[in-house]
């Protein structure tokens, strides 16, 4: 009897002891399963977040680009006196850029803005000298007016990289900055943190 009691009594409990081990590892298969679930969705949202950065920022680096280029042009067409398509490519370049920066000040980091608001100061400067300059008679004051506006925008190139540099770092297009990369043209202490 006591034999019979205990063979039934194994059998109930190793049913119930196996029942319950069953539902702890599908507990648990399930806990990972979710667990891969969400890592999954922030690697996506992270991959969404970072291609719309590194759309936005293509839009700026393309359009800061032409606007430079379209003055570094109009300057080069008032040295020589033929400026009409010249004059309507700023305008057309001035806009974009513009609606450019827009966008990128509400999706840009701090260090990007830092940089590329530099450059935007001087290429508002160079037009605000350009426009100065298209308005006057042709003299030597006028062409050493233009060599400085476009001395200004060549300037700009070394600056426009840092801005780049940056950009690349931030999309993770690299790891790292490049070795001339200058702290004193862009933000300080600026590494790839991930984010």
């Amino acid at each position: 009897m006591i034999v019979a009691s205990v063979g039934v009594f194994g059998t109930l409990a190793s049913a119930v002891i196996t029942q319950v081990l069953t539902q702890r590892a599908e507990s648990r298969r399930s806990e990972r399963g979710e667990r891969v679930r969400i890592a999954e969705q922030q690697a996506a949202e992270d991959q969404r977040k970072i291609d719309q950065l590194r759309s936005c920022y293509v839009q700026l680096n393309a359009n800061d680009r032409y606007y430079r280029d379209a003055m570094l042009a109009y300057a080069h067409a008032l040295k020589s006196g033929s400026v009409d398509a010249e004059a309507a490519e700023v305008n057309t370049a001035r806009r974009a850029q513009r609606d450019t920066r827009a966008e990128a000040q509400l999706m840009a980091s701090d260090a990007v803005l830092q940089i590329e608001s530099r450059v935007n100061a001087q290429l508002t400067t160079a037009y605000r000298h350009l426009m100065e300059v298209a308005g006057e008679p042709d003299s030597p004051t006028c062409q050493e007016r233009l060599n400085r506006v476009i001395e200004l925008l060549k300037s700009l190139t070394a600056q426009q990289g840092h801005v780049r540099a940056v950009m690349r770092l931030e999309v993770r297009a690299t790891a790292e900055l490049p070795d001339w990369y200058d702290p004193e043209i862009g933000p300080t202490a600026h590494r790839h943190d991930g984010h």
